[in-house]
């Protein structure tokens, strides 16, 4: 296929992506930060801030970490050049994720279009990527989600468009590529090992071991960083399992919780609302995906999509259940699925005229049904998530301290964020992570049952978060505590709102 209808196609979904999220952006921070931002992203910009000003990765200015993802960090960096102001820098977090998901819309089209030779396919493709509510959220949440996603889809557009062996030079590139994609998000990996069963037959054995060998230099520095915190991986996916250990303890979640949660998480490919219809498509195209592998009886792009796939919700059923991220982490699930749709279509309606006016109508249809989502939430902006909206939640806790408290949370995020921002900075509270996520004396105090020691160690005089992480909290206090709650100070107004308490000495 051309270059022009390519980039034509590319366009496209661009555009498409960008009109949507602007349209979402128009609507204001307090909606953006009700619908799309986890406290997560409160922590990147956090640690962002932090390095910018010279005090390292961390969220707090003192205590370093590994628990991020870093190549979101090195792009948040130039907004601190930018902006002073604190909502400023988190929607320009948002706009540059947004960028991203609309790379990933031109990509996903782009290889759809090439993969089948046809322009409608590519145009389908990145239509249903860029209206997506699933995709589109993500690209929305200032997260690396869409980085993530876009980086992976570029490996796969550069292994794709490889004919023969290729060059060396074209090796170091795609390595390039797939090293920065694990700097995005570490669980890129389980798309790279399909990818690379694939760039052995399109690259041959010494390229694909130069695409390897580049993307080890990429990765190494941070792999060597990440072993002074004892593992050549981000701490914080510890931390998450140990979070996941105390939430199937206590609410004795079984194996048919996690399958509800992936096929809420998977339905968004087409609505906010579960259907259901959106996660039969996703697993069914998975399947269509393994079908077109077995006839070829050879790696091919649709069988990188599916394995892919398959990884990505084994490893997240199976060894991470942190069900409360599904919506993140099975991205690249909903995007592979998507592309795997699309050609599913074209490979069925291919030199058929009556089929592909068929495979275009249903793709018609399933826009429409992603759209009509959109629709109805722009029509009514003040619905807003329950999960969401930090913002909302860590003003009053902050209002109520004193200057230079020391505040202890498990969810500690925005806390911290909007604690070193105006109007909060002037009080000097420090905010300190208690979950492990980004502080590993915090996960070995909970994995030794001894969080109440370590509250006191740090001179905590305060604890907020939900009523969930309250109960954590308490449950690892450990036998004679140094540290405990006390009274609670203030009671938030949201439903299940973030409480503050004080902590005093144990008994």
């Amino acid at each position: 296929m051309k270059t022009s209808r390519l980039l034509f196609v590319g366009a496209f979904g661009a555009l498409l992506s960008l009109a949507l999220s602007i349209a979402y952006l128009r609507l204001g921070f307090a909606q953006i930060d009700g619908r799309f931002l986890p406290d997560d992203t409160y922590y990147t910009l956090s640690i962002a801030r932090n390095l910018f000003e010279g005090r390292g990765l961390s969220t707090d200015g003192i205590i370093q970490t590994s628990g991020l993802q870093p190549l979101i960090v090195l792009f948040e960096l130039p907004l601190f050049l930018l902006f002073s102001d604190p909502k400023t820098l988190v929607l320009g977090a948002v706009v540059v994720s947004a960028g991203f998901g609309a790379l990933t819309a031109a990509l996903a089209g782009m290889l759809a279009a090439r993969e089948s030779s046809t322009l409608w396919p590519g145009l389908v493709t990145a239509a249903l990527v860029a209206v997506s509510p699933g995709l589109s959220g993500n690209a929305l949440n200032g997260l690396e989600t869409s980085l993530a996603a876009a980086l992976l889809l570029w490996v796969l557009w550069l292994v794709q468009g490889t004919d023969g062996q290729g060059s060396f030079a074209r090796a170091a590139v795609i390595g390039g590529v797939a090293g920065a994609a694990l700097l995005a998000r570490i669980d890129s990996v389980l798309f790279l090992l399909p990818a690379g069963l694939l760039g052995l037959s399109r690259l041959g054995v010494l390229r694909t071991a130069v695409v390897a060998l580049v993307a080890a230099v990429v990765v190494l520095p941070w792999v060597l960083y990440c072993l002074r915190f004892g593992a050549p991986v981000p701490e914080s996916g510890a931390a998450v399992r140990q979070i996941v250990e105390f939430h199937h303890t206590i609410e004795k979640l079984g194996p048919m919780m996690g399958l509800n949660r992936i096929g809420i998480a998977l339905d968004t490919l087409l609505s906010d609302r579960v259907l259901g219809i959106g996660a039969v498509i996703v697993l069914g195209s998975l399947l269509a995906g393994l079908a077109q592998l077995w006839r070829a009886r050879a790696m091919n792009l649709a069988g990188v999509l599916a394995l892919s796939g398959l990884l990505y919700l084994g490893f997240y059923l199976f060894y991470l259940p942190a069900f409360w991220f599904f919506d993140r982490y099975l991205n690249p699930v909903l995007l592979f699925s998507t592309i795997l749709l699309v050609l599913t279509f074209a490979a069925h309606a291919e030199g058929r005229a009556g089929r592909v006016v068929a495979a275009l109508a249903l793709g018609g249809v399933l826009i429409a049904i992603s759209a009509s989502t959109h629709l109805r939430v722009l029509s009514a902006p003040m619905m807003l998530r329950t999960d969401r909206g930090y913002t909302r939640q860590v003003e009053g806790i902050l209002d109520q301290l004193p200057a230079n408290a020391v505040l202890a949370a498990m969810q500690s995020g925005a806390l911290g964020w909007w604690a070193g921002s105006a109007p909060y900075a002037e009080k000097h509270i420090r905010v300190i992570n208690l979950d492990g996520v980004v502080n590993r004396a915090a996960k070995e105090a909970i994995g030794a049952h001894r969080l109440g020691d370590y509250l006191a160690q740090i001179e905590a005089t305060h604890f907020a978060d939900w009523p969930t992480n309250v109960l954590m909290l308490n449950t690892y206090l450990g036998a004679a505590p140094k540290a405990r709650l006390g009274d609670k100070v203030f009671s938030g107004h949201l439903g299940e709102s973030f409480d503050l308490y004080a902590v005093v000495p144990g008994a």
